[in-house]
């Protein structure tokens, strides 16, 4: 039987104002979205919404180890989405959120939201790289390190309103991962709720003007 867990997500940032303000968006979002009725009549028995998300509003002193309410929020949390800037690199706190995620769940749930810079300059060494056990010819045992890549939504403005906007078209990006669902799939439902909203309100006007 699979897991249920406290939390859908663990959002980890820099308490920094854009870090901030893109994270507090994002929690917002995520707990009050709704799948489109056509795709979640279809899935019986499967997650249709986003119930809780943990955000800590305290960026505390790290010392040797996470806080105790942090840590047990990691356990319980199904996914980690980080939110990436030149700034995280600095957080040893968020280093730690981390690699602690990664150790309980692997990088498979872990996702990552781009908010400021390039890549290479915004995303953490601990969600680029990870050390793997190789076996030589001669069957010794050596570490190695690797990349990998992890999923990402892109949410880069010029402003804070540009972000916003930015959020809402690429927020479905990190949505299909948590619901399981192809991407493309779930961009598709979506512009044909949005085409019938149109419809609905063009035809609305239309008979209020005939009035």
């Amino acid at each position: 039987m699979e897991k249920k867990f406290k939390y859908d997500a663990f959002i980890s940032y820099r308490h920094t104002e854009l870090d901030k303000f893109v994270a507090g968006n994002l929690h917002k979002k995520l707990e009050s979205y709704h799948l489109p009725k056509n795709v979640a009549k279809k899935r019986d028995g499967q997650k249709n919404r986003i119930e809780r998300v943990f955000r800590d509003k305290e960026e505390l002193p790290l010392t040797n180890n996470l806080e105790e309410p942090i840590l047990e929020a990691l356990q319980d949390s199904e996914w980690l989405i980080v939110v990436c800037s030149p700034r995280i690199k600095e957080s040893l706190w968020c280093k730690k959120e981390i690699e602690t995620f990664i150790s309980l769940r692997g990088r498979d749930h872990v996702l990552a939201v781009l908010i400021e810079g390039e890549p290479e300059e915004a995303f953490p060494e601990e969600l680029l790289y990870e050390m793997r056990e190789v076996e030589q010819p001669d069957g010794t045992v050596v570490q190695e390190r690797t990349t990998y890549e992890p999923l990402a939504a892109d949410f880069r403005g010029k402003n804070k309103k540009e972000v916003k906007k930015a959020m809402d078209a690429e927020i479905i990006r990190l949505l299909a991962a948590m619901f399981g669902m192809p991407y493309d799939d779930l961009r598709q439902r979506h512009r044909e709720r949005k085409l019938r909203r149109l419809v609905t309100v063009s035809l609305g006007v239309g008979a209020a003007c005939l009035a």
